[in-house]
């Protein structure tokens, strides 16, 4: 294993900063005992997001760079599931015997490189020795009109950013032996909609579906006091369903109410429909989420404990 020395700069190399406006805002970066930015008018909002080796993710599977921009997304996805643009990103990361300066670097990479995706900056974190590969990631964005779970209104649509799935879908096939597919691409690195997820700024409530449909969809009816009807007719006409529903063999419904990872929104809005946004339901009266057209639903999604 490389020094602690010659790891921090391999991770300096990669996380330099190379927008002007990033390192006129990032007054003080990587090699210090810590970051210093310039404010903005506008509120902060935080996220952060842990990943283990052997419950996050497979490195039998996923490259180290694909486990780096797979982390970083679901960090990034989280801001802009509060309205938010990501700005800034601290990494920490406890790093096996077997890590030496490619192995940080092309994990490094990966994060830079998602990161890019939305103009954020890595401007500081942790390294550590540890037995097994764990990432942990916190972002930092700002923010004008904060988007929580507790918005949905009696009457809302409800609309998501892309078909939720796909990765659930490529890890079933991975586990039975299928190494190459869009589904299994999409389970090593999902594909993020970052700039529609800008255009679903204005919408009444937010969750960016890591745990599944079901799950997310059950947290905001939980805390706007909600219900949320599904219809799995206009779940069937989103994009993509068809070639899903052909992997799947039958376990469509599975992976797409109970499957998560793949980072799509989902919201509710009583405004016009965001342009490449879907509608697949409504909000009423009454408590937690039914779908029309399933007899029995799956379970909710992922839960770590």
């Amino acid at each position: 294993m490389a020094s602690e020395s010659e790891l921090i700069a391999a991770l300096t190399a990669v996380f330099k900063l190379s927008d002007a406006n990033v390192r006129e805002s990032v007054l003080i970066g990587i090699g210090d005992d810590g970051a210093v930015i310039a404010p903005s008018s506008h509120k902060s909002v935080l996220a952060a997001d842990m990943a283990v080796e052997g419950v996050h993710f497979n490195r039998n599977w996923s490259t180290l760079r694909e486990i780096g921009a797979k982390i970083t997304a679901a960090n990034l996805a989280d801001i802009y599931a509060m309205g938010g643009e990501p700005k800034y990103l601290l990494v920490s990361a406890g790093l096996t015997a077997d890590f030496g300066i490619t192995e940080i670097t092309e994990l490094a990479t990966g994060i830079a490189d998602e990161a890019a995706l939305v103009g954020a900056s890595v401007v500081g974190g942790d390294i550590s020795r540890a037995d097994q590969l764990v990432i942990s990631i916190s972002v930092f964005g700002e923010v004008e009109n904060p988007i929580t779970r507790s918005g949905a209104k009696v009457g809302d649509s409800v609309i998501i950013s892309g078909l939720p799935g796909k990765s659930a879908a490529g890890l079933i096939q991975l586990q039975s032996g299928i190494t190459e597919s869009s589904f299994v691409s999409a389970h090593k690195k999902p594909t993020v909609n970052y700039k529609l997820a800008k255009k679903f700024q204005g919408v009444n409530a937010m969750c960016d579906v890591s745990d599944g449909l079901l799950s997310e969809l059950n947290h905001i009816a939980s805390a706007s006091g909600v219900g949320i009807e599904l219809d799995s007719k206009l779940i069937a006409e989103t994009p993509g369903f068809k070639d899903l529903e052909a992997a799947t063999k039958g376990d469509i419904w599975e992976v797409v109410l109970s499957g998560g990872e793949d980072h799509v929104f989902v919201a509710t809005t009583s405004r016009d429909i965001p342009e490449g946004a879907h509608v697949i339901g409504k909000v009423v009266s009454g408590t937690g989420v039914k779908v029309s057209g399933i007899s029995k639903l799956p379970a909710t999604g992922f839960r770590h404990f």
